[in-house]
């Protein structure tokens, strides 16, 4: 990791948030590629652009008390759940305003994957926080593949494991996503 944001980490751990900006900046262009992902994965049916989405997550960010700052993986780990937040906040929105019989464009938001398994972006959500009270390592992994469509490698590196010990938790986490996709569908009929 980059020496300036692991100083900037510590100054912001030990209170200082006026670093907060800093940090954002250097990361901003892989903030702004995960954003331009995410838009790419699902259709809200508004226009949101990465640039919007970026700004978004650091709007929630110097807004929160409670700022992430241990390190780069606990920070993209909040971005990731700022993005998915925003992004449901918007497929709730189009769908608050179909109910009032506005017309919106009737295609539902999807999130394809898994298989050509197709499964609703707030559906994924609703999972990734089920598989997070079983294992809260899975769930982190399911949001850097899903969410910010990171490398097995690149998880690695946040995770400090080898990549195929990333690629093995993959695994567990999809079988997991999986079956509670699978229970729910039962449930549901």
């Amino acid at each position: 990791m980059n020496k300036r944001l692991i100083q900037l980490f510590d100054k912001i751990q030990k209170g200082d948030t006026s670093h907060i900006k800093e940090v954002y900046s250097i990361l901003y262009n892989d903030i702004k590629a995960i954003a331009a992902y995410q838009i790419n994965l699902i259709n809200t049916g508004e226009t949101v652009t990465p640039t919007v989405l970026a700004n978004e997550c650091y709007l929630k960010l110097i807004m929160s008390k409670n700022i992430p700052s241990q390190n780069r993986r606990h920070f993209m780990q909040y971005l990731s759940k700022s993005m998915r937040s925003f992004l449901l906040d918007t497929i709730r929105a189009k769908n608050a305003i179909k109910r009032n019989g506005l017309k919106v464009d009737s295609s539902m938001s999807q999130f394809i994957g898994f298989d050509d398994i197709d499964v609703r972006f707030m559906d994924i959500d609703r999972m990734i926080n089920l598989v997070d009270k079983v294992d809260p390592i899975l769930a982190e992994i399911l949001q850097y593949k899903l969410i910010f469509n990171l490398t097995y490698i690149e998880i690695g590196d946040l995770l400090k494991k080898s990549d195929r010990q990333v690629q093995r938790l993959w695994k567990h986490a999809k079988t997991l996503l999986l079956a509670l996709l699978n229970s729910d569908d039962t449930k549901k009929e």
